[in-house]
């Protein structure tokens, strides 16, 4: 039976049970591929390690892949060209590509080796580029439900929403670079203050999706590396203190599986009963699941079987052709 056969006898076969009031059956598992902090074009050959792990996606047919961000390194210019290549590349992917920025696409534009942008207006030109429609990019399209549809922060047009097989999906504008938590950047600390409030009531809002679909789990997309517990510097929560409350509350309450995708430090990671802070119990129905990146052209391949207690599968996506992944060295002990 081709899985195409096989969706559509599972949907004639709950259209058939649902009026007789018996239980259907859950829906058939699938696939969906994450990447992230690629290309960075001071690697070399990274346009052709980039579109081979296209084509590695293309092959292994997700459902739809996301990016989670920095399509360019810090120490390139987010020209409006290279944005605009950057969403050609995105249309090439078989699937739907969904994607949520980065920290340098425009958070960091603001040094002398980024072009000296000023990050507000390459957001701008981000959210015109990428986000002018409620639909994802690849050549697959998929609708999405995006916050430009709540009033209070219709401006926030790339947090998006959708649904397969149940689940719940959501990207949230949370990047690195403290979130844009920075004082000595002008215009930056309001920025941040109207994106936290505006990302925290868009988790809420994916988490009542859920709650109101019975959804048997919900995944978070988002650029930024924000736990505590892997960094040290002093002042570095205050940028995601109230997204990872938001974040923790939720989950908490949901008491299903919930997967936070992210990218940020270019190194593959996987934890189940994730800690939100370094001394708190892990809890145990979310799971974080970090990609590769910069130098690293690899993904993240995650399998969903929503009938499973545990629902979410992921494992490495090693793309032939690429040189392997360099595994992170162990944190030196403490003196």
């Amino acid at each position: 039976m081709s899985p195409r056969f096989g969706f559509f006898a599972f949907v004639a076969l709950a259209a058939l049970l649902a009026p007789l009031g018996v239980a259907q059956p859950a829906p058939p598992p699938f696939t969906f591929a994450a990447l992230g902090c690629m290309p960075y074009a001071r690697n070399p050959d990274a346009a052709a390690s980039f579109a081979r792990v296209i084509a590695e996606i293309n092959r292994h047919a997700p459902a739809f892949a996301v990016h989670l961000g920095d399509t360019m390194a810090s120490d390139e210019q987010a020209t409006d060209a290279l944005l605009l290549k950057r969403r050609d590349d995105f249309n090439t992917f078989a699937t739907a590509l969904i994607y949520t920025p980065g920290d340098n696409e425009w958070t960091d534009t603001h040094t002398e080796k980024a072009g000296r942008y000023i990050p507000t207006e390459r957001l701008a030109r981000i959210r015109l580029m990428y986000f002018s429609e409620e639909r994802s990019l690849g050549k697959k399209p998929i609708p999405l439900v995006t916050q430009r549809r709540d009033p209070t922060f219709s401006d926030y047009v790339e947090n998006a929403r959708w649904t397969h097989g149940g689940v719940v999906f959501a990207t949230v504008h949370v990047v690195g670079s403290n979130n844009n938590h920075s004082a000595a950047i002008p215009g930056a600390m309001e920025e941040w203050r109207a994106r936290d409030a505006a990302n925290a009531a868009w988790v809420r809002a994916a988490f009542a999706a859920a709650r109101a679909t019975a959804a048997p789990g919900l995944v978070l997309f988002f650029q930024a590396q924000p736990f505590q517990t892997d960094r040290n510097a002093a002042g570095y929560r205050a940028g995601f203190e109230l997204f990872l409350k938001t974040v923790e509350a939720e989950s908490r309450a949901f008491a299903k599986p919930v997967l936070l995708v992210h990218a940020d430090e270019h190194r593959f990671r996987h934890e189940a009963g994730l800690r939100f802070e370094k001394n708190s119990e892990p809890l145990a129905n979310v799971t974080r699941l970090e990609t590769f990146g910069a130098a690293d052209f690899h993904a993240v391949l995650v399998t969903v079987d929503p009938g499973s207690a545990q629902v979410f599968l992921a494992a490495p996506l090693i793309v032939p052709g690429n040189a392997l992944p360099l595994l992170p060295r162990p944190r030196a002990a403490k003196k």
